[in-house]
């Protein structure tokens, strides 16, 4: 993970973190995040394993692929004063392994570690090997000392966000919100990625299922942080 992640490149204004895991194509969550950060204090990681999506975004050349998407990620904050970009994916292993990455022609954000089943999905244009770390181990780089929490993680992993989720370990306890995508259905081997399986797990780390008014999919608030329900700007749509 250190070959990935620098945490000494974080401005001296930054309070806040958040991560996007699966950025897909565009990155519209960390740009409506940007957006929404009056304070200008906003610092993301970004988790994007697909290359052709990875260095898309890296190389400021991002093509919105379907009119209905959110807006992408504005050149500005693709920039390390604002944005880390990890090229890395995240399940529920033990330590770093080289795992095969399914990319899917013209990627809107279905590219996985899963292998594909549902036909809606189209066609695999190649089947990589990527890295693959489980979170704990970036957040037993995290400076805890600075930031004493994150805000908000969003996981939108194709059938892979409870296994993100489980392998941060204790650690999920020092994050206050966490949203994530229940998909069962379209990738091999992700029955267990429900929402009944995130809900039992969570709870037994102190979170509760709450309904947001800004996200789409499944979101926790960590009880320990409820004082901050309302200081701390979320959104996951589209």
């Amino acid at each position: 993970m250190k070959k990935y992640v620098d945490f000494n490149k974080i401005p001296e204004n930054i309070k806040r973190i958040k991560l996007d895991i699966g950025l897909s194509y565009n990155a519209p969550h960390t740009q409506l995040w940007f957006e929404n950060n009056i304070e200008k204090d906003l610092y993301v990681f970004g988790f994007e394993p697909n290359p052709e999506c990875y260095n898309n975004i890296l190389n400021k050349n991002i093509k919105i692929k379907n009119e209905g998407h959110l807006k992408p990620i504005e050149n500005k904050y693709i920039d390390e004063k604002y944005l880390q970009l990890l090229p890395i994916a995240l399940d529920n292993i033990e330590k770093e392994e080289e795992l095969n990455f399914y990319c899917m022609k013209n990627d809107c954000g279905t590219s996985s570690l899963n292998k594909p089943i549902d036909i809606n999905l189209g066609e695999i244009k190649e089947i990589i090997k990527v890295p693959v770390f489980p979170l704990k181990h970036f957040f037993e780089l995290f400076d805890w000392n600075r930031f004493p929490y994150i805000e908000y993680i969003k996981i939108d992993a194709q059938g892979s966000d409870i296994n993100i989720i489980k392998s941060a370990g204790e650690y999920i306890k020092k994050v206050v919100y966490i949203t994530a995508e229940a998909e069962i259905n379209q990738y091999e081997n992700c029955k267990n990625n429900n929402i009944n399986e995130m809900k039992k797990y969570l709870e037994n780390m102190n979170f509760i299922l709450i309904n947001h008014p800004n996200t789409a999919d499944p979101t926790f608030l960590n009880k320990d942080y409820i004082n901050l329900h309302d200081k701390i700007y979320i959104n996951q749509y589209g």
